[in-house]
């Protein structure tokens, strides 16, 4: 029995096969959704097989089919060549996901076809309104496309990126796309264009110059673009130190005490800079996006890079929102723009942001902008300094009764000093 056992055993080790340096999409661990399922879920459509059948999803399906048909119409390729191709990448397609997939040969193909043209027509319409079909269930309907972007944008809702660019590069070959005198459109690009003003990404000459310092790394799907574009390149990331102190002060705090506050845009997101009193900060704007962004970028680097910047970064955030009154300051100012419904929900939602990720205390990112801002907190003068402006130097009159006063409390003193040289010459 025991030597039965043990060869059951010994073949199921067998047949166990090595990870593959070509996963990158997983799920999402419990820790981090039970915070919030939704923002790991998608909504409307899916997009390979972690999430696929899914009966809230299934609405979608016959408007990928349609996209699908379009595609072959207007391009003119051979659906059997592309049945053919994805079936000899099979195997690699499978070991792009960290979890295995129970689909079958033709099933799996079927779907990364559906859904890889699905995703490369997104784009192009997207891009090219001219392409759009009338009736377009995504590009006619108000708010859809916001909500298409939104599953777009979740780790465990990607496509491996080289599917995308084989069935761009049979769109492209095919000259049909209305390129005008741009010949040199590439995926790339279609991708950014789809992304930059929804998820903060900087202009496309300034992350290409990023991206080039990857070396031989290639992108692995939307959210690795996603991520590259935001975290520094790697001879730019700061230096991660020991973080001594989990508190740093607030927005309002660090007002008390004299700093100034100074929103950016001219770099990147998590960019935050502390010299001379001056906290620069460049603008965040929470949209309906923003938590599915964040949340998943989170999960992708921690998974893919087994790193945190970006939750190092939402530490930092969180500390100095910490009420109503910090997001107040900072909106005033311009750092932060917000469409949730006050500012009580924009705390809530960036202290829920900061559950769920583990802190990393003895690697930590911004370790050097926490001390230099809690060694400017704790210097006493710069709260008098700060005190004194705000209580008696905070207006042109209140300056002007204070010089008044100072110059005759100098003439009293004056007067006082001549009388009392009289009174001496005298004795």
């Amino acid at each position: 029995m025991e030597e039965s056992h043990a060869k059951n055993l010994k073949n199921k080790l067998k047949g166990i096969s090595p990870i593959s340096s070509e996963c990158c999409i997983y799920r999402i661990p419990k820790r981090l959704r039970d915070v919030n399922e939704k923002a790991y879920t998608p909504q409307v459509v899916s997009l390979g097989p972690l999430h696929h059948g899914g009966e809230s999803l299934e609405a979608m399906e016959d408007h990928k089919m349609r996209y699908v048909k379009d595609f072959f119409e207007r391009t003119n390729v051979d659906l059997e060549d592309c049945f053919k191709t994805l079936k000899e990448w099979e195997t690699r397609i499978r070991s792009c996901y960290a979890v295995n997939i129970e689909f079958s040969e033709e099933e799996l193909v079927e779907m990364i076809l559906v859904d890889g043209i699905f995703t490369v027509e997104v784009l192009l319409r997207s891009a090219f309104p001219t392409l759009q079909q009338e009736n377009d269930r995504i590009f006619g309907k108000p708010w859809m496309d916001r909500d298409v972007v939104y599953d777009m944008l979740m780790l465990e809702n990607q496509l491996p990126f080289f599917i995308l660019e084989y069935f761009y590069s049979l769109a492209h070959a095919s000259n049909t796309i209305p390129l005008e005198n741009d010949m040199g459109l590439s995926l790339i690009k279609l991708t950014h264009s789809f992304f930059e003003e929804k998820v903060y990404i900087r202009p496309l000459e300034e992350v290409s110059n990023k991206l080039s310092q990857y070396s031989g790394a290639r992108i692995q799907h939307f959210v690795d673009y996603i991520l590259k574009c935001h975290r520094p390149s790697p001879s730019e990331l700061p230096p991660k130190r020991k973080l001594d102190t989990l508190s740093i002060p607030s927005a309002t705090q660090l007002k008390a005490a004299g700093v100034k506050f100074m929103v950016v845009h001219d770099t990147t997101l998590f960019d935050i800079q502390f010299e001379n009193g001056i906290l620069k900060i460049p603008q965040l704007r929470i949209r309906g996006s923003t938590e599915v962004f964040f949340r998943n970028l989170i999960a992708y680097e921690q998974f893919e890079l087994h790193d945190h910047y970006i939750s190092d970064y939402v530490f930092i955030i969180d500390h100095l929102l910490d009420s109503s009154r910090d997001v107040q300051l900072l909106a005033r100012i311009g750092i932060l723009e917000s469409k949730l419904s006050d500012s009580k929900a924009v705390t809530t939602f960036i202290s829920t942001l900061d559950l769920g990720p583990i802190l990393f205390g003895t690697n930590f990112y911004f370790t050097e902008l926490c001390e230099n801002l809690n060694e400017y907190y704790g210097v006493p003068w710069h709260n008098w300094k700060a005190s004194l402006q705000q209580d008696y130097l905070s207006s042109p009159w209140a300056i002007l009764a204070i010089t008044i006063a100072t110059i005759l409390l100098v003439l009293t003193l004056a007067q006082a000093g001549l009388s009392l040289a009289n009174i001496t010459d005298s004795d």
